[in-house]
Protein backbone atom coordinates (compact mmCIF):
# COMPACT_ATOMS: atom_id res chain seq x y z
CA UNK A 1 0.00 0.00 0.00
CA UNK A 2 2.74 1.88 0.83
CA UNK A 3 4.31 1.52 -2.46
CA UNK A 4 7.71 -0.07 -1.01
CA UNK A 5 9.25 -2.99 -3.34
CA UNK A 6 8.90 -5.99 -1.54
CA UNK A 7 11.80 -9.03 -2.18
CA UNK A 8 11.70 -12.69 -0.24
CA UNK A 9 15.00 -13.84 0.25
CA UNK A 10 16.46 -16.27 2.03
CA UNK A 11 17.60 -16.38 6.31
CA UNK A 12 21.00 -16.56 5.39
CA UNK A 13 20.69 -12.96 3.32
CA UNK A 14 18.88 -11.47 5.67
CA UNK A 15 21.11 -12.37 8.20
CA UNK A 16 24.44 -11.10 5.92
CA UNK A 17 22.05 -7.72 5.69
CA UNK A 18 22.26 -7.33 9.79
CA UNK A 19 25.43 -8.93 10.19
CA UNK A 20 23.92 -11.53 12.39
CA UNK A 21 21.86 -9.36 14.42
CA UNK A 22 17.74 -9.98 15.50
CA UNK A 23 15.33 -9.31 12.83
CA UNK A 24 12.85 -11.41 13.24
CA UNK A 25 12.80 -12.48 9.33
CA UNK A 26 11.85 -8.79 8.10
CA UNK A 27 14.50 -5.89 7.17
CA UNK A 28 13.24 -2.42 5.98
CA UNK A 29 16.43 -0.70 4.07
CA UNK A 30 15.65 3.44 4.65
CA UNK A 31 17.86 6.70 4.14
CA UNK A 32 18.71 7.60 7.44
CA UNK A 33 17.34 10.62 9.34
CA UNK A 34 19.58 13.72 9.70
CA UNK A 35 19.01 16.52 12.10
CA UNK A 36 17.17 19.67 10.91
CA UNK A 37 19.38 22.65 11.60
CA UNK A 38 17.54 25.31 13.57
CA UNK A 39 18.83 29.17 13.56
CA UNK A 40 16.75 30.29 16.53
CA UNK A 41 13.09 30.24 18.82
CA UNK A 42 10.61 32.78 18.48
CA UNK A 43 10.58 35.46 20.88
CA UNK A 44 8.57 34.36 24.07
CA UNK A 45 6.27 37.24 23.78
CA UNK A 46 4.89 36.38 20.59
CA UNK A 47 3.41 33.05 21.84
CA UNK A 48 0.14 32.65 23.56
CA UNK A 49 -1.20 29.69 25.35
CA UNK A 50 0.48 27.22 27.57
CA UNK A 51 4.15 27.76 27.79
CA UNK A 52 6.48 25.41 25.58
CA UNK A 53 8.85 23.52 27.05
CA UNK A 54 11.53 22.74 24.43
CA UNK A 55 14.50 20.69 25.38
CA UNK A 56 18.03 21.33 24.77
CA UNK A 57 20.88 18.43 24.95
CA UNK A 58 24.59 19.09 25.47
CA UNK A 59 26.70 16.85 23.88
CA UNK A 60 24.59 13.64 24.61
CA UNK A 61 26.53 10.90 22.89
CA UNK A 62 24.91 7.39 24.18
CA UNK A 63 22.41 6.76 21.67
CA UNK A 64 20.18 4.41 24.34
CA UNK A 65 20.02 7.89 26.44
CA UNK A 66 19.21 9.66 23.51
CA UNK A 67 16.38 7.24 22.48
CA UNK A 68 14.96 7.57 25.50
CA UNK A 69 14.83 11.11 26.06
CA UNK A 70 13.28 11.25 23.02
CA UNK A 71 10.57 8.35 23.68
CA UNK A 72 9.89 11.06 26.62
CA UNK A 73 9.62 13.91 25.27
CA UNK A 74 7.45 12.75 23.10
CA UNK A 75 5.12 10.91 24.95
CA UNK A 76 5.36 13.74 27.77
CA UNK A 77 4.34 16.21 24.99
CA UNK A 78 7.71 18.51 24.96
CA UNK A 79 7.63 21.38 22.24
CA UNK A 80 11.05 19.94 20.62
CA UNK A 81 14.30 18.92 20.93
CA UNK A 82 17.36 20.45 19.78
CA UNK A 83 21.05 18.91 20.37
CA UNK A 84 24.25 20.63 19.85
CA UNK A 85 25.51 19.94 16.18
CA UNK A 86 28.75 18.20 17.46
CA UNK A 87 29.17 15.80 19.60
CA UNK A 88 26.11 14.49 19.79
CA UNK A 89 24.87 10.87 19.25
CA UNK A 90 23.60 10.47 15.19
CA UNK A 91 20.03 9.66 14.95
CA UNK A 92 20.65 5.56 14.29
CA UNK A 93 18.98 2.80 14.17
CA UNK A 94 19.90 2.27 17.93
CA UNK A 95 18.32 5.46 19.02
CA UNK A 96 14.96 4.74 16.98
CA UNK A 97 14.72 1.44 18.82
CA UNK A 98 15.48 3.02 22.23
CA UNK A 99 12.68 5.70 21.17
CA UNK A 100 10.27 3.25 20.58
CA UNK A 101 10.25 4.75 17.34
CA UNK A 102 9.59 8.39 18.64
CA UNK A 103 12.55 9.60 16.75
CA UNK A 104 10.59 9.18 13.55
CA UNK A 105 8.01 10.48 14.58
CA UNK A 106 9.06 14.02 15.93
CA UNK A 107 11.68 16.53 14.14
CA UNK A 108 14.74 16.51 16.01
CA UNK A 109 16.92 19.84 15.89
CA UNK A 110 20.45 20.53 15.50
CA UNK A 111 22.10 23.82 17.02
CA UNK A 112 25.25 24.99 15.63
CA UNK A 113 26.25 26.78 18.89
CA UNK A 114 24.40 26.25 21.30
CA UNK A 115 25.81 28.63 24.43
CA UNK A 116 24.89 31.46 22.03
CA UNK A 117 21.83 30.01 21.03
CA UNK A 118 20.61 29.53 24.63
CA UNK A 119 22.01 32.91 25.37
CA UNK A 120 19.63 34.41 22.66
CA UNK A 121 16.73 32.99 23.34
CA UNK A 122 17.25 34.20 26.97
CA UNK A 123 17.48 37.70 25.84
CA UNK A 124 14.22 37.08 24.12
CA UNK A 125 12.22 36.42 26.65
CA UNK A 126 12.54 32.77 27.07
CA UNK A 127 13.63 30.39 30.53
CA UNK A 128 16.44 28.97 30.34
CA UNK A 129 16.79 26.20 33.04
CA UNK A 130 19.24 22.95 33.68
CA UNK A 131 19.53 20.06 35.40
CA UNK A 132 22.68 21.49 36.98
CA UNK A 133 24.50 22.68 40.06
CA UNK A 134 24.78 22.09 43.97
CA UNK A 135 22.59 25.19 45.12
CA UNK A 136 19.94 24.36 42.16
CA UNK A 137 16.09 24.80 43.01
CA UNK A 138 13.95 21.25 43.70
CA UNK A 139 12.39 20.93 40.52
CA UNK A 140 8.77 20.59 42.64
CA UNK A 141 9.24 24.12 43.58
CA UNK A 142 9.87 25.27 40.21
CA UNK A 143 6.48 26.78 38.25
CA UNK A 144 7.31 26.78 34.27
CA UNK A 145 5.01 30.32 33.50
CA UNK A 146 6.82 31.10 30.98
CA UNK A 147 8.30 29.73 27.45
CA UNK A 148 11.49 27.59 28.48
CA UNK A 149 14.05 25.68 27.44
CA UNK A 150 15.30 22.47 29.58
CA UNK A 151 19.07 21.84 29.24
CA UNK A 152 20.57 18.26 29.83
CA UNK A 153 24.20 17.64 29.73
CA UNK A 154 26.37 14.68 28.45
CA UNK A 155 26.82 11.79 30.91
CA UNK A 156 29.84 11.76 31.70
CA UNK A 157 31.12 15.54 32.40
CA UNK A 158 27.50 17.30 32.63
CA UNK A 159 27.33 20.47 30.84
CA UNK A 160 29.73 23.05 29.33
CA UNK A 161 30.66 26.16 31.34
CA UNK A 162 29.48 28.52 28.28
CA UNK A 163 25.98 26.05 28.22
CA UNK A 164 26.02 26.54 32.35
CA UNK A 165 26.39 30.12 31.89
CA UNK A 166 23.76 30.98 29.57
CA UNK A 167 21.05 29.25 32.10
CA UNK A 168 19.02 31.65 34.57
CA UNK A 169 17.93 28.14 36.72
CA UNK A 170 19.08 25.54 38.43
CA UNK A 171 16.57 22.47 38.66
CA UNK A 172 17.44 19.32 40.83
CA UNK A 173 15.88 15.97 41.50
CA UNK A 174 15.76 15.39 45.20
CA UNK A 175 16.78 11.83 46.49
CA UNK A 176 14.45 9.71 48.49
CA UNK A 177 17.29 8.31 50.33
CA UNK A 178 18.20 9.64 54.16
CA UNK A 179 20.96 12.34 54.22
CA UNK A 180 22.89 10.02 56.71
CA UNK A 181 22.80 7.32 53.62
CA UNK A 182 23.99 9.74 51.31
CA UNK A 183 26.39 11.43 53.75
CA UNK A 184 27.82 7.90 54.31
CA UNK A 185 27.98 7.39 51.02
CA UNK A 186 26.64 3.72 51.37
CA UNK A 187 23.94 4.15 48.63
CA UNK A 188 23.91 1.79 46.22
CA UNK A 189 22.70 4.15 43.56
CA UNK A 190 22.55 8.05 44.70
CA UNK A 191 22.08 9.70 41.08
CA UNK A 192 20.51 9.15 37.95
CA UNK A 193 21.61 8.95 34.11
CA UNK A 194 20.79 12.08 32.20
CA UNK A 195 17.30 9.68 30.31
CA UNK A 196 15.81 9.06 33.43
CA UNK A 197 16.51 12.28 34.92
CA UNK A 198 15.36 14.15 31.90
CA UNK A 199 12.02 12.23 31.84
CA UNK A 200 11.46 12.86 35.54
CA UNK A 201 12.09 16.87 34.63
CA UNK A 202 9.56 16.74 31.99
CA UNK A 203 6.91 15.12 33.55
CA UNK A 204 7.26 18.02 36.52
CA UNK A 205 7.63 20.76 34.41
CA UNK A 206 4.90 20.18 31.54
CA UNK A 207 2.73 19.74 35.12
CA UNK A 208 3.06 22.43 36.80
CA UNK A 209 2.49 24.13 33.47
CA UNK A 210 -1.07 22.46 32.71
CA UNK A 211 -1.57 23.30 36.73
CA UNK A 212 -1.15 27.29 35.83
CA UNK A 213 -3.14 26.71 32.98
CA UNK A 214 -6.02 25.67 35.06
Amino acid sequence: QAGVDVQYVSKHELNLLTDNRPHQGMVLDATPLEYEPMGSLPPAASLTGTPPLWLALDEVTDPQNLGAILRCAWFLGAAGVMVSAKNSAPLSATVSKASAGAMELMVVHSVKNLPKFLMESGENGWGVGAAWGTEATDVTHYSLDTPTILVMGSEGSGLRTMCERACKDMLMISSGLSSSVLDAGTGAVDSLNVGVATGILLHQLLSSAKRNEA
